[in-house]
């Protein structure tokens, strides 16, 4: 057997060993992309409020999020802030969640601002013309028509949020990296266990990738039919 078909065995045999880290890393980016897709659209409604100390602040967060790097924004969650505010040991599992949800709603808001820019001017004024108020029309008029424009962005950035996650490792999170660590301290081999991560990492952000295009075919088939 050749040492590329003996690590292809070794890395197939690891991957159930990293399941339980698997589990933590879907958990962590599914609460924080939940939380980031909420925390956006309130971000672009207060940035098209019309008041303009709202809409600053929100292009004051956004610019905030975009500019700090990851790591760094988890640190200050984790021990910066509870350090200040003297409460104690905090749950690293949320901090990841709350931290990858900020850090993820200010891209997201920026892609469903370049998504609404993209459609037909007017549409807004012509819904409240017609009686609709502001929720019915973001309801009924806006998202049906945003959803296929900004799915791949939204896409790859849950894809982002993923790849980001492994920081977590840093503040004692569990995920599929730090499960890799230590089973490579368990195992003294640093290469197969990281393969194996790596391609749980590879099959889960695929597999988002193609349920978001299948989903995009779908609802571009749906507004076709109508």
């Amino acid at each position: 057997m050749s040492i590329a078909a003996e690590i292809a065995v070794e890395v197939a045999e690891t991957v159930p060993l990293l399941l339980d880290g698997l589990v933590i890393t879907v958990a962590i980016c599914g609460l924080a992309t939940l939380f980031a897709l909420v925390a956006s659209v309130l971000i672009l409604l207060a940035r098209r409020s019309g008041r303009r100390w709202l809409s600053w602040a929100a292009i004051g967060y956004v610019s905030l999020m975009r500019g700090l790097p990851i790591v760094i924004l988890i640190f200050l969650m984790y021990f910066g802030i509870p350090a200040l505010l003297d409460l104690g040991r905090v749950s690293a599992f949320w901090i990841g969640v709350l931290a990858l949800g900020m850090n993820g709603a200010a891209f997201l808001s920026e892609v469903l601002r370049g998504a609404i820019a993209r459609l037909p001017a007017g549409q807004t004024e012509a819904a409240w013309a017609l009686g609709l108020g502001r929720v019915r029309t973001w309801r009924l008029i806006l998202v049906p028509q945003l959803l296929p424009v900004a799915l791949p962005a939204l896409a790859g950035e849950v894809g982002f949020l993923i790849k980001a996650s492994p920081v977590l490792s840093l503040i004692t999170v569990v995920d599929l990296t730090r499960r890799s660590q230590q089973v490579t301290m368990q195992t003294f081999d640093p290469l197969v266990p990281l393969l194996a991560a790596a391609l749980l990492y590879f099959l889960l952000i695929g597999a988002i990738a193609l349920f978001a295009r299948w989903l995009e075919q779908r609802l571009a088939k749906r507004i076709a039919g109508r």
